[in-house]
């Protein structure tokens, strides 16, 4: 079983690298960059989301399996690792698996607010450390039945989070 998750993670990781570059402009805040950076973010996304899914799927067949939101983690930290952006996964529920899903900072409080609030996406540019960021969240809804293994008491349609990105605006 560790064989196919191992092809899945990497596939998932060579399309991540071919199709993630930096974002270059001369005024970091420039329309043109935050365009550039809320299509990255819309590509990962629906890349991330999709690979969610597709494990997820997996898990329905095999409890033994890790679950989505668990993996999805540790390829979040790898991309950030080597520099590409950082996505964070961020609980709307209130009573959050793991702490670490928290809100933080008040970005992601005010996306989260935002999300429960009926918007699926939010965003600001921020200045972080001398870096213009892309600051996004997007909403993580229960998608399929097979949330519902780890998402008790949840249906299809309920909010769960956000996936909340940072991605670099470079000069």
């Amino acid at each position: 079983m560790l064989g196919k998750f191992a092809k899945l993670s990497f596939i998932f990781l060579t399309v991540l690298y071919f199709t993630t570059t930096p974002l270059i402009a001369k005024e970091p805040s420039n329309e043109k960059t935050v365009e550039q950076a809320r299509k990255t973010v819309q590509m990962l996304d629906d890349l991330y989301k999709t690979f969610i899914v597709l494990i997820t799927q997996e898990y329905v067949k095999d409890p033994s399996v890790v679950p989505a939101a668990t993996l999805s983690k540790k390829v979040f930290e790898a991309m950030e690792k080597k520099g590409w952006h950082k996505v964070r996964l961020l609980d709307a529920t209130g009573k959050p698996f793991n702490q670490d899903n928290s809100p933080k900072g008040e970005f992601e409080n005010a996306a989260i607010e935002a999300i429960k609030s009926g918007k699926s996406y939010f965003e600001r540019v921020e200045e972080i450390n001398g870096t213009n960021y892309l600051r996004a969240a997007t909403i993580v809804p229960v998608v399929m039945e097979g949330c519902t293994i780890c998402h008790k008491n949840k249906k299809v349609g309920d909010i769960l989070g956000a996936l909340s990105y940072s991605v670099p605006l470079k000069e």
